[in-house]
């Protein structure tokens, strides 16, 4: 199998040198063909070495690696991220198929995330970095929209238009605010994940997730009905009761 040239992309000399010697160790098929300090270095030089996989550090001083994405048109390199993530952004990369390497880098990690990316690329795999850099909130680098593939399309849908998530039969169903829905095959687990963050929404039996903000009303009953703003109706199941009332008296 041919090599792969790649760039290693960190403000730190310390960190540049450690993920150097793990790939010369145990990523034989990695090529290492430069390094880059920060953005506009990292910018310089992916245009001038043509990489074909990036290791690409987040936090950066002045820009961040996010930042440095935003600047092509076409990614058409693949990019191994390499960061302190919280648990939050573990899911969104986990959410958008990307891979990732938590500091301080796990050489078997390492391994299985290099061989991923050999692979997509020997393919000629599309990647999802593109669509992902475009969920992103420009300030914060949190994820605000999410992509689904609905009829030969891949759409972004607004975080804060989710009405709720249901799962049924593996599948899971995107009720939207102005009625539209699609479906998805990813876990509801992993959909759960990703709203975290957002504050707003919850689990509230093992099916359905939904968006506070659009409970238009429930029952004080021993059985707990929430009526959703565009219609639906969906128990809450007893586990879960105490935890969505106190969730919706704080709303």
């Amino acid at each position: 199998m041919n090599t792969v040239s790649a760039l290693i992309i960190d403000d730190e000399e310390h960190n540049r040198n450690v993920l150097h010697t793990l790939l010369e160790k145990y990523c034989p098929l990695i090529n290492i063909v430069g390094e880059a300090f920060d953005v506009d270095d990292a910018y310089e030089k992916i245009n001038k070495l043509k990489p074909q996989l990036i290791f690409l550090d987040i936090k950066m001083p002045n820009k961040s690696g996010f930042d440095l994405l935003r600047l092509f048109d076409n990614i058409n390199f693949e990019v191994v991220f390499v960061s302190a993530f919280n648990e939050y952004a573990i899911t969104a990369f986990d959410f958008n198929a990307l891979g990732y390497i938590l500091k301080p880098i796990d050489y078997v990690k390492l391994i299985g995330v290099v061989d991923r990316a050999i692979s997509k690329i020997a393919t000629n795999s599309s990647n999802n970095i593109g669509h992902f850099i475009k969920t992103l909130e420009g300030k914060n680098n949190f994820v605000n929209k999410i992509t689904l593939h609905h009829k030969e399309k891949v759409v972004f849908v607004n975080i804060s238009d989710i009405v709720s998530i249901e799962s049924n039969d593996g599948i899971c169903e995107l009720k939207l605010m102005d009625n539209s829905a699609y479906f998805s095959s990813k876990d509801l687990k992993l959909f759960e994940g990703m709203l975290n963050s957002a504050g707003n929404f919850i689990r509230v039996n093992k099916s359905v997730i939904i968006n506070l903000n659009y409970i238009k009303s429930y029952n004080k009953g021993d059985v707990c009905i929430l009526e959703m703003s565009n219609g639906l109706f969906h128990e809450v199941s007893r586990r879960k009761k105490t935890e969505v009332l106190n969730k919706i008296k704080i709303v």
